[in-house]
């Protein structure tokens, strides 16, 4: 074989083809190594929730839940099903430990580890006893079988039995009290099957001759009649021999205790706050709609939250009491930290009455509710339920609250507030301050109406010799790249409150615009200490 070495100019061209084909190669690799990881990622989340109802949950569930949560079609709606499901059976749901779900969780590992028989201890019967009804007050084991004497109740004598246990809670609720529950192992396998009739741990039940009852063994009774006990004596015999029982042990007692060991749990919260519809909350597809949104106003080293709701009235349902038609809406808000604390929780009733005339014009209308919380920087969760007295709609939204570190040094803005009506209260506070504003939350407008723009600005700096601040502000709209319209903000520094903060409106004339998708770009500059800030808003203008 003959060969001769590369001169340096082919081996450099040989070097970048293999480096061409080395990159080429991993880029190949990534390109279809990104599909297989956002595939896998999807498998890993389908099989996470399938897991959670079809194992972890599987035992406590009630129908309804299941049925809600398998109409769930997004990942987010399911997380938001799970953190309610064990919000609703919290006992303590002001604090951030959750004991109902920390006990259920310990359940199913000591199942696992004391029960299992060839399946998963969570599987067989004691294992969805025990994560059922809890541990036993009372446990009589007889790990081995062997002789067994039975007691008046099972009709006396001696036998033989399989290894069973005998589960005693002196009261589970939802089931009844002095419960008994058996377990039996007649396979030998180590797997203990529950079972209603007590003759199933009997060894020698098909031998014959052997294991006889008291009355069995008198000739007062045979083994038919294990089947169908006597249980109403006559007064001259004696119950012992014909096998009285208890009334625990009749044969429709004790299905009905087999029936209700089945069921899962009752939930025990049913109140506003926990409402047994709160689990449809996020997944109820909206019954009672409403329109959530949350602003944040610096004051000093923290914020004042404004909360707005809004509800359409053709939701509500108005009843006719005293001459006037009214809906009656039960608030509830909850807020939570990152660490699932609860931070502060409110509940109000609010009250529309309209009278019979203005009805119909009413349905075309939307009534706003709104809240102001004090919080200091952080993130937090907040949880709003509302619930239509009349109709029994209930209604929730979820949204994430981010508020910085707030400071006192640095030119500072609070949320822009984009409004349909803005109302000036010259001896009132109301959540956004001294102004009434009515946020558009869902940031929608009509091409015949006035747009309202609110902010404040604080830590701005002082003129000494004006005793007042030098700020300018101007706002423009854009329509992609075009620009639609620029108005220069007047800023009035005569309604500065303790000369650190500012309340500022402005009002822009939408006539004339087209319909679509547009930009509210706002500008704001400290002129003595050259600080600037920059704000971006989007909303919409549709037809009425």
């Amino acid at each position: 074989m003959l060969s001769r070495l590369l001169t340096p100019s082919e081996s450099r061209l040989k070097i970048g083809w293999l480096q061409w084909a080395l990159l080429l190669f991993v880029a190949f690799g990534f390109a279809v190594a990104q599909p297989q990881k956002e595939k896998q990622k999807e498998e890993t989340e389908k099989d996470y929730f399938k897991k959670w109802q079809e194992e972890d949950v599987v035992y406590i569930i009630s129908p309804e839940e299941k049925d809600i949560f398998k109409k769930l079609q997004t990942d987010e709606e399911r997380e938001n099903f799970i953190e309610q499901f064990w919000f609703r059976r919290d006992p303590t749901q002001e604090t951030r430990y959750n004991e109902a779900k920390e006990e259920h969780y310990r359940r199913i590992q000591y199942s696992n580890e004391h029960f299992a028989s060839g399946i998963p201890g969570w599987k067989t019967d004691r294992g969805m006893t025990y994560i059922r009804m809890g541990p036993p007050d009372r446990i009589e084991a007889h790990p081995s079988g062997g002789n067994y004497d039975r007691p008046s109740w099972e009709g006396g004598g001696s036998t033989s039995t399989y290894p069973f246990e005998r589960w005693e809670y002196r009261h589970i609720d939802g089931v009844g009290d002095d419960v008994e529950i058996e377990f039996v192992d007649d396979t030998l396998t180590g797997e203990y099957r529950m079972t209603m009739n007590p003759d199933d741990k009997d060894a020698l039940l098909r031998v014959p001759g052997a294991g006889l009852t008291d009355a069995e063994a008198l000739g007062l009774a045979n083994r038919v009649d294990r089947i169908v006990r006597k249980t109403s004596p006559m007064p001259w015999t004696n119950p012992l021999l014909i096998g009285y029982g208890r009334s625990k042990d009749q044969p429709f007692e004790k299905l009905q205790t087999f029936t209700n060991l089945q069921r899962p749990p009752a939930i025990k919260f049913r109140d506003l706050r926990r409402p047994e519809e709160l689990v449809s909350a996020s997944i109820s597809y909206q019954i009672l709609p409403f329109e959530l949104r949350v602003d944040y106003l610096p004051v000093n080293e923290s914020y004042m939250v404004p909360i707005s709701i809004v509800v359409p009235n053709k939701s509500l349902q108005y009843l006719n009491k005293d001459q006037a038609n009214r809906a009656v809406v039960g608030v509830y808000g909850r807020v939570t930290s990152l660490t699932g604390q609860v931070v502060t929780v409110f509940e109000e009733t609010i009250v529309s009455e309209i009278d019979s005339t203005g009805l119909v014009d009413n349905q075309k209308l939307k009534s706003i509710y709104q809240k102001s919380l004090q919080l200091p920087p952080g993130r937090y969760k907040l949880d709003m339920i509302l619930r239509d007295e009349n109709s029994g709609k209930i209604g929730t939204l979820s949204t994430g609250i981010i508020l910085p570190k707030a400071t006192t040094d640095t030119l500072t803005i609070s949320s822009v507030v984009l409004a349909d009506r803005i109302a000036l209260q010259a001896d009132q506070t109301g959540a956004f301050g001294a102004a009434k504003v009515f946020p558009n939350v869902s940031a929608m407008f009509r091409p015949d109406q006035a747009m309202y723009v609110f902010f404040q600005l604080s830590n701005f700096t002082m003129d000494a010799a004006r005793s007042a601040p030098f700020l300018t502000s101007e706002v423009k709209i854009m329509r992609g790249s075009q620009e639609v319209l620029r108005e220069e903000i007047k800023v009035d520094s005569s309604n500065a409150q303790n000369r650190d903060r500012l309340e500022l409106v402005h009002e822009l004339n939408l006539r004339g615009m087209d319909t679509g998708k547009y930009e509210l770009s706002l500008h704001v500059q400290d002129q003595i200490s050259g600080q600037q800030l920059e704000r971006h808003i989007s909303f919409q203008i549709s037809n009425p």
